[in-house]
């Protein structure tokens, strides 16, 4: 049987989707035969709950809380991980040597604090590491990985094949771009229905879902702007995570919004894009999902690490990003809603499906080398 091992976390700061596109493909192999496991920090948002209804979960001591404002870069991403990379790595293994996990035939890592440093110890460290490979999940192309696989799944045009030159070894398998996007399968198998609808453009149902914790209340700007609009929605989906901390301002915001259901970590999130006309996003993951099914969407910046990917989603026209969310007022999220004619919406999808299909988690697999058994 193979064993696959996921090193990822989510808090509040950290947000949701590093570990929600491990899930994806945890639950790939997981249905192919694989035992999965996961290691995980605990920290107020970590999702651990979520991921143990699913699999086997070791979960890492929670340290003290870091401070992270004012942080960026690689300050903020330490300050993620909790601890240093050696102490984290000394606590993996810890814990992994007192279970039944030790050992492993593939490490999967995607964590923005952890690096080549990292990656080393705990590699050396497993039992019988002579056959384990290493899968890292980046997108920010900001240091040295030890990787037999590397996997940045987000859109840079000319500049995608440049991006990890010298961070990674000659014998790095780089896959890299939107083909490789680990979307869930059911936006796959929704793709024809959503796109067959997107043919006659309208606007009447609206999807809001400024990503899983939202820890400064973004989506309640996005939903005061959408009432400041004045459309006459005949529905609007708004999904929030299991961690998004201000649940009862929202629900007060909402109450006399009649076309208005909450969602609170929905398994339902494909069909309701799916069943949507336009999204208010952020620019995340759910970048791939939307492009999967042609989802025009006005996005907003939530982290630095969006910056890149959403700017240059917005110039190719898959869909219109209006700023970085902090600068944003609720009559921003108003005028830009006001703004939107049908045309444009039938552009953005078009351009949106020919970047991803939702086929990168097979892609992945076959890459893997992955005869699951």
């Amino acid at each position: 049987m193979t064993r696959v091992l996921f090193r990822c976390d989510a808090s509040l700061s950290i947000g949701s989707g590093h570990v929600m596109r491990c899930r994806t493909l945890a639950r790939e192999l997981q249905q192919r035969g694989a035992a999965v496991s996961f290691l995980c920090r605990r920290q107020s948002g970590d999702l651990i709950g979520l991921l143990e209804q699913e699999f086997a979960v070791l979960a890492l001591p929670e340290q003290p809380s870091a401070a992270c404002e004012g942080l960026e870069g690689r300050d903020l991403y330490g300050a993620w991980l909790g601890c240093s990379q050696d102490t984290d790595a000394a606590q993996c293994l810890e814990l992994l040597a007192n279970s039944a996990i030790c050992s492993a035939d593939w490490v999967v890592v995607d964590h923005y604090g952890l690096d080549r440093n990292w990656e080393s110890l705990v590699m050396s460290g497993l039992e019988g590491n002579t056959h384990t490979k290493l899968l890292v999940i980046d997108d920010l192309a900001d240091r040295v990985h030890h990787a037999d696989v590397l996997l940045d799944q987000n859109y840079y045009g000319i500049y995608t094949e440049q991006r990890y030159q010298g961070l990674v070894g000659p014998n790095c398998r780089q896959l890299l771009g939107p083909n490789y996007a680990l979307v869930r399968p059911e936006f796959c198998s929704l793709r024809p229905t959503s796109l067959a609808r997107r043919e006659f453009p309208k606007c009447s149902r609206l999807l809001v879902f400024l990503g899983g914790s939202d820890l400064t209340n973004e989506i309640g700007k996005v939903i005061k702007g959408v009432l400041e609009a004045g459309v006459n929605w005949e529905h609007v989906d708004v999904v929030v995570g299991q961690s998004y901390p201000k649940i009862d301002e929202l629900k007060v915001l909402l109450y006399d919004f009649h076309s208005a259901i909450l969602h609170v970590q929905t398994p339902y999130m494909a069909k309701l894009m799916a069943s949507a006309d336009i999204a208010i996003t952020g620019g995340g993951s759910v970048t791939w999902e939307k492009c999967t099914l042609g989802l025009p969407s006005v996005v907003s910046i939530l982290a630095d690490n969006q910056k890149d990917i959403a700017t240059t989603m917005n110039a190719y026209g898959a869909q219109l990003t209006i700023g970085t969310a902090k600068s944003l007022t609720s009559h921003d999220y108003a005028e830009c809603i006001n703004s939107l004619a049908e045309d444009k919406l039938k552009s953005m999808s078009i351009c949106a499906r020919k970047i991803c299909d939702g086929s990168g988690l097979a892609a992945l697999l076959i890459a893997m080398g992955s005869q699951v058994q």
